[in-house]
Order: structure tokens, then C-alpha cells, then sequence
């Protein structure tokens, strides 16, 4: 972990996210996850849906941070084809790199933000299940 990082956490995202989503624990990437490169920092934990279903979600920081976006992943979607989600598995949670008004980048929002709208986007993703549709389209 970088020292830009380092700072980063100890200065609020460790104590924001205790507050926000206390199930959600800081790891540093061993390999086992594909999605995580070694040595990544991220925060992993479980949200449960309004439809009673539980995911495990990882948000990884960049190895070069600041460069680069935070990033989502829903394990149990990864070999899943979803709409609004990329190539590498990561969730579409903001637009701005494909030319939309997102409410933001990845690099300029804390971890607790990214889990909140992963959160919103579960339940998108389970209307669509339900419905053929995403919400808001």
C-alpha cells in the first residue's frame, strides 16, 4: 500500500466506513481473488438486498493510487453477463467514462460512497431479474 493511500485511510475511510457499513472489513489481495491484484488494498463485506439476498462485494483501490478508479465487484456475479457491468467484472456505478453526467470518478469518492451505490445497483440488478428491465431506463 502507498503512502497516499495509507494517508487516505487512517485519515477517514477506516472510520467512515466502521460507521456506515461496519461488516465490511480492510484486506490486502493475497491472489485468490482474481479481481484483486496482489497487494491491493480493498474493503470486503456482504450486503443484503431488499429481496433477502446476500452478495460478498470488494472495493479495490487501484495498486497506483491515487491514479486510477475504485472499483466494485459482486463475487457471485463475476462469470454472471449483467447490463452495467464491464469486461473485467467491475460494476458501472458512474458514467463518466463513457461520456455520461456520473456523479462522479472512482478516484475522487470515498469507499463508503462506492458501497452505498453498489448497494443501489444490487437492487437495480434484481428488478431486472424480475422484471427484464433496469430501473431507470
Amino acid at each position: 500500500m502507498n503512502e497516499a493511500l495509507r494517508e487516505r485511510l487512517s485519515r477517514y475511510e477506516i472510520a467512515e466506513m466502521g460507521r456506515k457499513f461496519p461488516q465490511f472489513k480492510l484486506f490486502s489481495g493475497d491472489g485468490k481473488l482474481n479481481f484483486v491484484p496482489r497487494g491491493a488494498a480493498f474493503w470486503g463485506g456482504r450486503l443484503k438486498t431488499n429481496f433477502g439476498t446476500e452478495y460478498s462485494l470488494a472495493v479495490v483501490y487501484p495498486v497506483n493510487y491515487p491514479n486510477g478508479q475504485i472499483k466494485a465487484f459482486i463475487s457471485e456475479l463475476m462469470n454472471t453477463p449483467t447490463p452495467h457491468k464491464y469486461v473485467d467484472g467491475h460494476l458501472c456505478l458512474y458514467s463518466n467514462d463513457h461520456g455520461g453526467g456520473g456523479e462522479g470518478i472512482g478516484q475522487e469518492t470515498t469507499a463508503v460512497t462506492i458501497v452505498a451505490w453498489a448497494a443501489a445497483w444490487l437492487n437495480a440488478w434484481e428488478v431486472f431479474q424480475r422484471t427484464g428491465n433496469w430501473p431507470g431506463k
